[in-house]
């Protein structure tokens, strides 16, 4: 477009000095006139860009994710931003599943529900239902642009003996944690942090209920990766 407007410029005085006198000053004013214009063209294209792109998503690449279990009854994975599963793909989502002081998946469930309401006054418990391998609970926590969901499935089986002291009985705790709606920098799509909003809310949930991390039965992990402890 600026090239363009550079060679209208250029050709147009030559054009001007070839007609009468009398058609000049029109031929100037309408040189100036298209000058402004294709000038200001480049200006303009840019702002209708930045108007469109503000009427569009901040991400229109990402979807809101599937919430519930999968198919084969799984926990899904992590698919967003600010969000942790025992169920992750990636090292930066993942953190160890737990295991609960009972051996019933249901008072486990209960347990989980009670002191949820305690920690989190937004707390919702929007679906509670049994399925094949336990107990699957989902709440929606108020969060800083929407709605957070925590996931849980609470399993029939606990872990399965590995032949150390550390080895108890005790409902195995899956769970996922995740900001609905993360919100995106313009124009570079980087995702905002929470803060480690779900990192500490799983965290202070399963010191209330008294679970603890799988694979660290007889001494506490401090790995941010394992507990989330690690702030």
């Amino acid at each position: 477009t600026r090239s363009l407007a550079i060679f209208v410029i250029l050709l147009f005085p030559c054009i001007a000095t070839n007609v009468r006198p009398r058609h000049a000053k029109v031929f100037k004013a309408r040189r100036r006139k298209l000058a402004q214009f294709f000038l200001a063209a480049p200006g303009l294209i840019a702002l209708d860009r930045c108007a469109k792109a503000a009427e569009e998503p901040p991400n229109p690449s990402t979807q809101t994710p599937k919430l519930g279990l999968s198919p084969n009854g799984k926990l899904r994975a992590c698919t967003t931003p600010n969000c942790y599963s025992t169920n992750a793909k990636s090292p930066q989502s993942y953190i160890a599943a737990w295991r609960a002081k009972s051996i019933d998946a249901k008072e486990t469930s209960a347990e989980i529900i009670k002191k949820m309401y305690e920690l989190e006054t937004s707390a919702k418990l929007v679906d509670q239902q049994t399925v094949k391998d336990g107990e699957y609970i989902r709440f929606e926590i108020a969060g800083t642009s929407g709605p957070d969901d925590v996931e849980f499935l609470v399993k029939n089986e606990g872990v399965p003996e590995r032949g150390f002291d550390g080895d108890l009985p005790g409902n195995l705790v899956l769970f996922r944690s995740l900001e609905r709606s993360p919100v995106y920098v313009y124009p570079f799509q980087t995702p905002v942090g929470d803060l480690k909003r779900q990192k500490k809310r799983l965290q202070n949930l399963r010191e209330s209920i008294g679970a603890r991390v799988v694979g660290c039965e007889l001494v506490e992990c401090f790995d941010v990766r394992l507990t989330g402890s690690n702030y």
